[in-house]
């Protein structure tokens, strides 16, 4: 505005917007076809119940896709997967022999702990890996006093025990392996 000139004339009115026009033309084609044309009301119920049937049509194919995929993949890790599942068994069956002691160190320890007039017979881990050991003395309680004062031979039970050669053999076994 400027001071002694006329005020601007009212502005046009704006245009009709894209989706005015397309309902305006869709009316005027809707009202333009002859009433017995029921062409358009099946191509518009065709189009409304074919989005969902190829939505699951499609659903479907790519989910067999995946589910072929997935058994194809499963087939070719299967080599591999076998291979850690041994080497994890490996592992376990080791385990037990790898953390205890071996046998010349438990021997070692059998010729500390064990009096000077006795003697060992027999020593042997079985399969299950359990120590075995027979002992002969003159005096077994004495062995077995000796037996026990050892830390590393406390897991030892006395088994049996029997007369030998001039001397009574103690037989001992290890629990708990």
């Amino acid at each position: 505005m400027t001071t002694g000139q006329p005020d601007d004339p009212i502005p046009p009115q704006p245009q009709p917007s894209l989706v005015q026009r397309a309902t305006h033309a869709g009316r005027a084609r809707i009202a333009a076809a002859p009433m017995g044309d029921w062409r358009l009301g099946v191509a518009v119920a065709a189009l409304l119940a074919l989005g969902p049937a190829l939505t699951i049509g499609g659903a479907a194919w790519l989910r067999a896709d995946a589910l072929a995929e997935a058994t194809r993949l499963r087939a070719s890790a299967a080599p591999h997967a076998a291979e850690v599942q041994a080497r994890a068994e490996a592992r376990a069956a080791l385990a037990p022999v790898l953390d205890r002691p071996t046998l010349g160190t438990t021997i070692e320890v059998l010729a500390r702990g064990m009096p000077a007039d006795a003697q060992l017979v027999r020593v042997e881990r079985t399969a299950q890996g359990a120590l075995e050991i027979d002992a002969s003395a003159p005096d077994p309680d004495r062995l077995r006093a000796a037996l026990r004062r050892e830390p590393a031979l406390a897991g030892l039970r006395d088994v049996s025990q029997r007369r030998g050669d001039g001397a009574m053999i103690a037989s001992f076994r290890s629990v708990g392996e």
